[in-house]
């Protein structure tokens, strides 16, 4: 693999970030969306035309990771490294005279991955890796008002390299991946399938969607996914959804699955004429899935249950709305049972669904897992916002793998700053303590520290 010229895509990124804190809007969130600079053509009815252009740059940091044992661990110590990503595309809509509209996204990645040895040690044969491919390519037609009653767009329908998302990501949020020897691990950039066909209907509070994907995984297992999922919405009040999936491939466990999801959240007081209003603010969420896999290849016939796999989180949250900073306070349990397959789980907030800003991203998957999670979300001013995440790890099932079930806490300290309209800057420091298992998982014993630094630009 030929090694990257450490300096030019980095020095773009921190051009970029330098030029964007010089933007109008100084220093400050918007407060009303500016005309995009970039946007090249506007014609009747909402038509546009634009280039886009995102920038990201990652420094990663550590002190005792993998609990102090990561050269044997990983086969090379880490310590700290860098990542930068630039992605330059084309977006495009374009209204027919109906109102029915085409539209379309291209994007190339550049990533890059250089300076040391990344915590999930996926590019500890090359520390220097970089690589540029294609990430979305994707065309699509809405359909505007040709269903009358049933609404505007009332069907969505496209095609190509693009990201299917359900939910908030505990089932399927990302169909791609990132580093090993498509560099940049933690940025990311790659969660688009080989290709994708989606669906997507949606009249009043009802939304439905139909998709047809192939995963573009790391070890190419010609892994494709079927199915779709139900939601129906009552706004400020209550959400439910469910979703039915059925996947082929090269991997025997997964060849046949069958996937079934439940989930919803409700805020039961939100419309309560009678109830106090310190009560409105409540939430409740809850997920679940069932794996199973009587069609696979891999189930033993004098143990058919043994593939089959259950995961399911519950969480409540308050937010205390008359309150300076605006604080949000959440606890989430969630369980992954040992044969549970993590399938294509993503990220859309802090915590969902990478658990950990240690452990979640380089060290456990979900699965044989169970976690405790109590997250405080503030806001001092608005641009802006504060995350302070605990979290207490156990393996769902130790026998055969440890002696104790404990793994190990987690402290995570998050702060995000919108500057304006284009440039965003993040600062993430993190404490993973271990406890026994991890210490006889590991073969480490000392605190893992982290801290991250990290800027984007998005047009």
């Amino acid at each position: 693999m030929n090694h990257p010229v450490r300096t030019p895509f980095p020095a773009v990124c921190a051009s970029l970030l330098f030029a964007a804190m010089l933007l109008p809007g100084g220093l400050q969130a918007a407060d009303q969306e500016k005309p995009n600079p970039l946007q090249f053509y506007t014609g009747d009815n909402g038509s546009y035309a634009k280039v886009t252009l995102e920038a990201d740059l990652g420094f990663f940091t550590q002190g005792n990771s993998w609990f102090g044992n990561s050269e044997a661990y990983l086969g090379k110590k880490s310590d700290s490294w860098w990542e930068s990503l630039v992605r330059p595309g084309l977006d495009v809509s374009f209204t027919l005279p109906g109102t029915q509209t085409l539209y379309g996204q291209i994007d190339a990645v550049q990533a890059n991955t250089f300076g040391g040895v990344d915590a999930a040690g996926s590019n500890v044969d090359d520390e220097d890796v970089n690589d540029l491919r294609i990430d979305h390519a994707f065309a699509g037609w809405r359909s505007g008002n040709l269903f009358g009653s049933l609404g505007d767009d009332f069907l969505d329908v496209s095609f190509g390299r693009q990201r299917y998302v359900v939910g908030d990501g505990f089932l399927i949020g990302t169909e791609g991946y990132a580093g090993s020897n498509r560099a940049a691990y933690w940025i990311g950039g790659r969660d688009t399938a080989d290709y994708a066909g989606i669906v997507r209907m949606k009249s009043g509070a009802w939304s439905s969607d139909l998709v047809y994907f192939k995963a573009d995984d790391q070890d190419k297992t010609d892994t494709t996914l079927g199915g779709g999922n139900l939601n129906y919405t009552v706004e400020e009040v209550a959400n439910i959804g469910a979703g039915f999936y059925v996947l082929n491939s090269d991997t025997e466990n997964r060849d046949g699955m069958q996937v079934y999801n439940i989930r919803g959240g409700i805020n039961p007081f939100a419309l309560a004429g009678g109830a106090p209003a310190a009560l409105k603010p409540l939430r409740f969420d809850a997920e679940y899935v069932h794996e199973d896999a009587g069609n696979s290849s891999f189930v033993d016939a004098d143990n058919p249950d043994y593939a089959n796999g259950n995961a399911w989180n519950v969480s409540v949250s308050y937010q205390f709305e008359t309150t300076p900073w605006k604080p949000t306070l959440t606890y989430r349990y969630a369980s992954f049972d040992e044969n549970y397959d993590p399938l294509f789980y993503g990220s859309t907030d802090w915590g969902n669904w990478y658990q950990g800003e240690i452990l979640g991203e380089y060290a456990l998957l979900n699965q044989n897992l169970d976690s405790h999670m109590l997250k405080l979300k503030l806001q001092p001013i608005d641009p802006v916002t504060v995350n302070l995440i605990y979290y207490q790890f156990k393996i769902h099932d130790a026998q055969g793998i440890a002696t104790s079930d404990d793994y190990a806490d987690e402290y995570n300290l998050i702060v995000d700053w919108a500057v304006n309209d284009h440039l965003s800057l993040s600062v993430v420091g993190g404490i993973a303590d271990p406890n026994d298992a991890a210490v006889e998982l590991t073969g480490g014993d000392d605190n893992w520290t982290y801290l991250m630094l990290f800027g984007s630009v998005k047009f």
